[in-house]
């Protein structure tokens, strides 16, 4: 028999050829439909034929990566620098995507979301970009959308409608002459949440003073209080410098048929265009002379205590984005510097006591910044923190680097570069090719990866990584010392100066000019409910329901054995990775223990074994696999939460010729981690909290989303104990008292291990080419006579479930308002309307009443299988007003009303979220999930059947279910302190984050 591991490869060879082929008749230099062919070349790292054009009459360019994934994908991005604070290419993106020319409704985008067959769908703002990008695997969706997004940023309806401003942007509401005068908009509270995080205020304040002469200085998304200062004049203006088709760089992925593509743009846009000024240009920032100092602060509850809680940050510009062998040495170097476990400036911190965590990261702008940050240490650090790291730099530089931590970074990310384990490629070759397309003219040279890892390569037979060292860090002195500080209660001093210049402002109003006030304020928001005429939503071109698959998609595995143990096995081609995953089961741990298992998570793979160091061991994993990581994993039997099967992962991929010593890794730390050697535990504890507590403020969402799990359901309690409030206050305590507690720890990470690795414990996962699997099979043999035999008794945990209402106190600057409950408690069964009813309240009724009339950031609700509701807000001004908004939700139910057309594209939108593109990674796991929890390809049959046949009157009909679920009155908020002490009747109880 042939081996399909050969003929695989040679597939993938023959595909190209035939790419190649299929594009043989472009020829260099050539026109097709306006376009001018200016380059042609297969691109190996990409493995397709790639076409770059540029519009002859509109100036616009046009990259084709022409890979033979229906997937298809299309992108426009723009150069858009920013000249103020305001954020106007932020409100911009969200504007243009309200009403065009030739789609005259409120927001096609939203009518999109409701019924397209997309894959992907959004529009991103950076530092310097605007990128418009979709993807569907649907031929006649993908042109329509296509028209859609092009009629969008160059026949925007902005020009003839302040109001899409005054939405998206910002303005000021009054609701009667009574009330105060506030600021509204999507984008102004979106940046308001998005400030409430300490990191963004230090990114935002290093490019703003090392950037001082160009638009980088200034936040492209919108710094909060400058945001109600940009003019529709200048918003306008803006528009018109940066969206002609000179300065867009179109890229188009997939099997779609170019000749068509062409046309399309040519003639349907493009042609209408005159080329007109050249193309923006962002200049350099001339160096300094010597390291800047600053000293920024940042908000903290009023009663939290600011000793450690400052960030210290050393930055430096180096060098150009357009050197991609420099671009991929810094990469490099933040790893090997500062990230690794063992990385010589970490350790040199960790032994001067400064912080709890340091991290280095590097900005992909034009001119690239390397930037190192401490976390949780005190302003006294500030000059000592400079002292120590520049000496660990040069130390570096002097003595040279561990040519081991260099080849496993190398390793890790030529692997991550060569696996394309990535199920929206499209999108991502999009993105890779916009900096070299900006910064040097040529999208080619940030999708060609191979000469600079080439390059960079020679660093591990010369000082090539410790040259760029002593010149780019070491001897730089356009580099900057920030010390960002926090100050207990700035936020309310912010909200109450803001109160004082609204109310100085509604004073300056005559009478007449406060009438007019309100009346614009009510005029907006009868334009913000009202329903898009039927000639306006007919614009819209729409798929039919024969377009759909009625069949559903079912992603099977093969039951083994090995040694006694569960293999569970998928057949994948994955170009040589094998994806290996150990799943160990958690209900063998008393309840006193849970909390350890997730603590285990972090400690596997950064402590010591019985023979490797942990930076050895970091240096092992990076050299021969392509990650290694462990978490916990929660399934439910027959979707019951009364048989929960919380799993203890162990997650590891490789190339097949590397298996064995992944295995092999595998067993050390299974077997051998030495949880006694407490000097490492408590630094890896200590860096934990520090991280956890950062997530706590980037996401209070998913916090407040566990707690309010915990109040009803098994696995919302087990995940709440392992990743939720509860679980970082246990962590916070560990970390806070480990001297007085470490032997407890230690004993505690040992049994919690003993108890889960056991090979009657175990079941075991793996996805790849069926080739490899015996070689596989032998390796799993192995690594099961090295466990413990065990007999896996399972206890019983006794959950107190609790309806708290609680909420969590916090800096940030918005809402996070969530409610739900089970409905498999309230006596209901799933069923797939449910999915259709999801997409209805999200897309049309939540998204309405949250963000076009409320303005906050996102809207939306939840409807899981497994008995799970959810209505939530993300980044929300409002607080009771969402909470009456989720209970008038059944009265919107009870009055639905939506035609054969509108229903249908509800029905399309469902199925588009179920239908999404995965990895082969991704099928293995979905596969195992299906597995455990007995899913049937006739269970997956049976909820798209009743999708696609769900109707206005199954609509209607769930409203009672709605009614039940929100009359229970259990919600969870997280969101400002003020806000919500100011409405604190509305809670059981008021909680500090920090539990203080």
């Amino acid at each position: 028999m042939k081996s399909t591991q050969l003929l695989l490869p040679l597939l993938l060879v023959f595909m190209a050829v035939v790419s190649s082929a299929l594009y043989a008749g472009f020829k260099k230099g050539e026109t097709y439909h306006g376009f001018k062919l200016l380059e042609k070349r297969f691109v190996k790292e990409v493995n397709a034929e790639c076409l770059y054009f540029e519009h002859v009459k509109s100036g616009a360019r046009l990259l084709k990566i022409a890979a033979g994934d229906p997937n298809k994908t299309f992108g426009v991005g723009f150069k858009t620098v920013p000249n103020s604070d305001c954020g106007t290419p932020h409100i911009i993106e969200h504007s243009v995507l309200n009403g065009s020319k030739n789609y005259p409704v409120k927001s096609p985008f939203d009518v999109l979301s409701k019924g397209s067959l997309k894959t992907f769908l959004n529009a991103f703002t950076g530092s310097d970009r605007t990128f418009y990008p979709f993807a569907s695997m649907n031929d006649k969706d993908y042109f329509n959308l296509m028209r859609i997004y092009l009629d969008a940023v160059f026949n925007p309806l902005i020009y003839n409608d302040p109001r899409i401003l005054k939405q998206e942007g910002w303005h000021y509401e009054l609701e009667n002459k009574d009330a105060p005068v506030v600021y509204k908009g999507v984008v102004y509270n979106e940046m308001k949440g998005a400030y409430s995080s300490p990191q963004r205020e230090l990114d935002y304040e290093i490019n703003k003073i090392l950037f001082p002469d160009n638009g980088y200085r200034f936040s492209s998304g919108g710094y909060p209080t400058a945001i109600p200062k940009l003019t529709y004049e200048d918003f306008l203006n803006f528009h018109k410098t940066y969206y002609h088709p000179v300065n867009s760089h179109i890229v188009l992925y997939g099997d779609a048929d170019l000749d068509k593509e062409l046309a399309l743009i040519d003639s349907e846009y493009l042609t209408k265009f005159e080329k007109s000024g050249g193309r923006p240009q962002i200049p350099l920032q001339k160096p300094f002379d010597k390291m800047k100092e600053k000293t920024a602060w940042y908000s903290i509850g009023e009663n939290d205590k600011p000793e450690g809680q400052t960030f210290l940050s050393l930055s430096f510009v180096a060098g150009l984005n357009s050197d991609q062998a420099l671009v991929m040495s810094l990469n490099v170097l933040t790893d090997v510097l500062v990230n690794q476990e063992a990385a010589p400036v970490r350790l040199a911190l960790q032994k001067a006591g400064i912080g709890k965590d340091v991290y280095a990261s590097v900005d992909d702008i034009q001119q690239n910044v390397f930037q190192i940050v401490v976390q949780n240490a005190n302003p006294s650090d500030k000059d000592k923190f400079r002292e120590v790291v520049m000496q660990a730099l040069k130390e570096a530089a002097e003595k040279g680097l561990d040519k081991k931590a260099v080849e496993g970074t190398l390793n890790r990310i030529e692997f991550q570069l060569r696996e394309g384990d990535d199920a929206q490629k499209g999108l991502t070759y999009g993105f890779q090719a916009l900096p070299g397309w900006f910064f040097a003219d040529d999208p080619f040279l940030t999708l060609e990866y191979e000469k600079p890892l080439a390059q960079v390569k020679t660093a591990l037979t010369s000082r090539y990584l410790e040259n760029i060292i002593q010149k780019d860090l070491i001897d730089n002195p356009h580099s900057l010392l920030l010390t960002l500080e926090p100050k207990p209660g700035l936020e309310k001093e912010n909200i109450a100066k803001m109160n004082g210049e609204l109310a100085e402002y509604k004073k300056s109003l005559s009478p007449e000019k406060i009438d007019a006030l309100v009346k614009e304020t009510k005029d907006l928001i009868a334009y913000q409910k009202r329903e898009d005429t039927p000639e306006a939503l007919a614009t819209i071109p729409m798929l039919e329901r024969k377009d759909i698959n009625p069949k559903a998609e079912f992603y099977s595995l093969e039951e083994k054995k090995v040694a006694g143990v569960t293999v569970l096995s998928r057949e994948e081609f994955s170009n040589q990775v094998e994806y290996i995953r150990f799943l160990f089961d958690a209900r063998v741990l008393p309840t006193e223990l849970v909390p350890y298992a997730a603590l285990l998570t972090e400690v596997l793979g950064s402590q010591n074994t019985d023979n490797y160091s942990y930076g050895d061991l970091d240096q092992a994993l990076n050299i021969h696999t392509g990650g290694f990581r462990s978490y916990l994993s929660t399934f439910l039997e027959d979707r019951d939460d009364n048989k929960m099967m919380p799993k203890f992962v162990l997650d590891s991929k490789a190339m097949n010729s590397k298996t064995d010593k992944l295995f092999e890794l595998a067993s050390e730390i299974v077997n051998h981690t030495r949880y006694q050697d407490l000097d490492r535990l408590k630094d890896i504890i200590v860096r934990y909290q520090s991280r956890l507590e950062s997530q706590v403020k980037e996401d209070g969402r998913g916090f407040a989303l566990k707690r309010l799990q915990a109040y009803f359901t098994n696995a919302g309690k087990f995940k709440e104990a392992t990743g939720g409030f509860d679980y970082y206050w246990f962590i916070s305590d560990l970390a806070k008292n480990f001297d007085a507690r470490s032997k407890e720890i230690s004993d505690n990470l040992a049994k919690t291990a003993a108890l889960l690795f056991t090979k009657d414990n175990m079941i075991v996962t793996v996805t790849g080419a069926r080739e490899d699997y015996e070689k596989t099979a032998g390796k799993i043999e192995e690594f099961t006579k090295k466990l413990p035999e065990g007999k896996s008794q399972y206890k019983t945990w006794s959950f107190k479930m609790d309806k708290k209402n609680e909420g969590f106190l916090s800096p940030s600057k918005v809402q996070f308002v969530l409610q739900g409950y089970d409905f498999r408690q309230l006596g209901y069964s799933w069923s797939g309307k449910m999915r259709v009813l999801d997409q209805i309240l999200s897309t049309d009724y939540l998204h309405k009443r949250l963000r076009v009339i409320g303005g906050a950031y996102g809207g939306y609700s939840n409807f899981s299988p497994e008995g799970g509701v959810l209505l939530a807000s993300y980044r929300d001004p409002n607080l009771k007003e969402t909470l009456d908004n989720y209970m008038a939700a059944p009265e919107y139910l009870e009055k639905f009303q939506a035609d054969e057309k509108e229903m249908t594209r509800f029905i399309i939108g469902t199925v588009a979220r179920m239908d999404m593109p995965y990895t082969p990674s991704q099928r293995g796991s979905i596969a195992v999930k299906y597995f455990l929890e007995k899913t049937k390809p006739e269970d997956l049959q049976k909820e798209r059947d009743e999708v696609l046949s769900t109707t206005v009157q199954d609509i209607r009909e769930m409203k009672k279910l709605v009614s039940d679920v929100v009359a229970k009155k259990t919600y969870c908020v997280y969101g400002n302190e003020e806000k919500l002490k100011s409405q604190k009747d509305l809670f059981g109880s008021l909680e500090n984050i920090n539990h203080q």
